[in-house]
């Protein structure tokens, strides 16, 4: 029993943070507009500064939690693998094909948060990459984002 409140645990504090930490990317966001429309004053730089950094521990967060169901669904495939067959070993290429197929959403998730944490990485001046990379890592995030919409199976649900 408490080792499935620890991985709830995991799961918890990973999604928890991460809507925290949207919710205050929003807040600085919306003041670095407000800002730059001349509405409000506030150090233009500081501000952008702070949504960025609140976008990167989104994203981090967002990584954290998709490795950690990944590494739990390749533990319970593993698992199932050995009580079918017992003589026969399996490779980590078909375990990881087997997670893929049954959890696409895990995987779609993944892609999508590997691809957007470069942006605010880039933005708070962490990596130095082209515009070119960035641009690309941009449109796979939002268009791998655009199908979890389009097809709700993909995506990642919470507890």
């Amino acid at each position: 029993s408490s080792g499935i409140n620890a991985e709830y645990g995991i799961l918890r504090y990973s999604i928890t943070l991460s809507r925290i930490s949207q919710a205050f990317q929003l807040l600085f966001d919306n003041a670095y507009l407000l800002s730059s429309l001349g509405l409000i004053r506030f150090q233009s730089d500081k501000v952008q500064a702070f949504t960025n950094k609140f976008w990167l521990y989104a994203d981090l967060l967002n990584l954290i939690r998709a490795c950690y169901e990944i590494q739990r669904e390749v533990q319970h495939q593993r698992e199932r693998q050995r009580s079918n067959l017992k003589n026969y070993e399996h490779s980590n290429y078909e375990t990881c094909r087997a997670v893929v197929r049954r959890r696409p959403d895990l995987f779609v998730d993944l892609i999508k948060n590997l691809a957007d944490v470069w942006l605010p990485l880039n933005a708070l001046q962490i990596t130095q990459h082209s515009p070119g990379l960035v641009g690309l890592c941009g449109t796979i995030s939002s268009l791998l984002g655009a199908l979890t919409v389009w097809d709700r199976s993909l995506k990642l649900g919470t507890l």
